[in-house]
């Protein structure tokens, strides 16, 4: 049960986060809101890997997972420029939808109706949104 309420304060967050981003980048560029979110965010990781034992690796997946968040929020963060936060925000979490999808198929994760109507619903939401 306790994964649940750590991805309910995640869910929160993210989506305040959001509304930071799109307050700021009316006014600030997004490479730079992301620079100051990153310059507050990797001694805090650092800090937090350190306290809990964790320990500094290297594995080329490390470097793509790197790669594809950068990608990821700066293009969130360029199409809030000018796109509604209502509406990008919804289409953004659409990557829990390929997330998903490569769960079933290479984490050969189970799928029930209830999940593939959670997912479905999820596509149709954001259909409705545009």
């Amino acid at each position: 049960m306790i994964w649940q309420i750590y991805l309910v304060l995640a869910v929160l967050f993210m989506g305040f986060n959001s509304f930071i981003v799109k307050k700021l980048v009316k006014k600030v560029k997004p490479n730079v809101v992301m620079l100051y979110q990153f310059m507050l965010a990797t001694p805090l990781v650092a800090s937090y890997n350190l306290l809990t034992g964790g320990e500094l690796i290297f594995n080329p997946l490390l470097l793509l997972l790197g790669f594809g968040y950068f990608c990821s929020l700066t293009l969130f963060y360029v199409s809030l420029v000018k796109g509604s936060l209502t509406r990008a925000g919804p289409i953004w979490t659409l990557n829990l939808l390929i997330s998903a999808i490569l769960g079933f198929i290479i984490l050969h994760e189970p799928l029930n109706l209830n999940i593939a109507l959670g997912l479905l619903f999820g596509v149709v939401s954001v259909y409705l949104l545009r």
